[in-house]
Parts: structure tokens; sequence; C-alpha cells
């Protein structure tokens, strides 16, 4: 590559070469939602690996918007509940905590659609920030494998103890693990 100078002169421009991102570098990442909508995050869970070993974690309550969570959801799923994100942080104030965990990374996530969906929509909506980066999705990495798709039974049929299924950090940690256990086993990842 050449580049001239304001002489007129060229001269002969090395530029580094791009590093490659190893698989075994990523951001886990999981969210809990107050409802069905993707902008109603109530709770993040990030695992940031490199080399194949969790290195940083991360978690949040987030306080959702109008501080509304379906009772059904707090009951029957995560167990958080309005008084538990009335002092929360709201979405913008909160992703400036760990964004460091999700910028410039690979992420991963079980059923990355919905987790990705989220983010992207929550900095959209809170943040005015257009977000892509490069995904997989460890349900997709496991389909077939197991009769059932879901993080409690891919993590079941591959030895791994999940400490509070979610809980948006404990499910980030196990994902992390199962994502580490596809790529030690050959499987083909996917996104």
């Amino acid at each position: 590559m050449t580049d001239v100078t304001k002489a007129g002169i060229q001269t002969e421009v090395k530029r580094p070469a791009r590093k490659r991102r190893s698989p075994l570098d990523f951001t886990a990442i999981d969210f809990e939602t107050a409802d069905y909508a993707p902008n109603s995050v109530c709770q993040v869970g990030l695992a940031r690996v490199e080399g194949g070993v969790i290195v940083d974690e991360f978690c949040e309550l987030i306080k959702p918007p109008g501080n509304f969570i379906r009772r059904d959801f707090s009951d029957d799923i995560h167990g958080i509940y309005p008084e538990h994100t009335a002092n929360a942080p709201a979405f913008a104030e909160s992703w400036q905590h760990w964004r460091h965990f999700v910028e410039g990374q690979i992420l991963v996530a079980h059923n990355v659609q919905f987790d990705f969906g989220c983010l992207y929509t929550c900095l959209k909506e809170f943040c005015g920030i257009d977000f892509m980066c490069r995904t997989y999705c460890t349900m997709k990495t496991w389909a077939g494998a197991f009769k059932r798709k879901s993080l409690a039974a891919c993590c079941a049929g591959n030895g791994i103890i999940m400490e509070h299924h979610h809980n948006a950090l404990s499910d980030a940690r196990a994902c992390a693990e199962l994502f580490l256990r596809a790529i030690k086993e050959g499987r083909k990842l996917k996104s």
C-alpha cells in the first residue's frame, strides 16, 4: 500500500494486520425482561471469556419503563419484582456500567435472537445507538442434541450445573460454559 506525502512523494506504508478474534474470546450475555417487549429489560448478566476462561462478570438490576413488571413474570420466571428495581438505574445509565463487556466483542447467548433483540432495541430506544456485532447462539449450536432446547436442558445434557436459572448472571455463566463445551466438542457454531 502506498501513501502520498504533502510533497507528492510516494512512500510505502505498512498497515498492521487485522487481528482475527478467537472463538475462545467472547462475552456471554443474558437479559431478564419485565414483559414480552424487548425494551422491558429488568436485569442484565454478562460473563467475559478470554482464552476459554471466564475472567470477569457483571450483573445489575435495571428499572424497566414505568417500573412495570408483569406479576406472572415475577412469580413464574425470574423472581424480580418492582420493589427490587424501584431504585435501579434505567437502561441508559446501566449501559455505562457494562458497555466495555459488549463493545468490540463477540456476543454469545442462548437464543441470541431474544437477547440481541433486547440489546439492540434498548440501545436504539434509550441511548440512540445503532448497535451491531458478531453473535453466536448456543440454542442453535446445540439444536437437535437434546430432546429440549432450553438452556437448562442443554446444560443438564452437558453436565453443566446452573446455580439459579433465570438469574441473568447465572444464565450468562451457563451459556459461556455451554459455548466452550461446543467448541471443545467441535460442534458447528451457529449465529
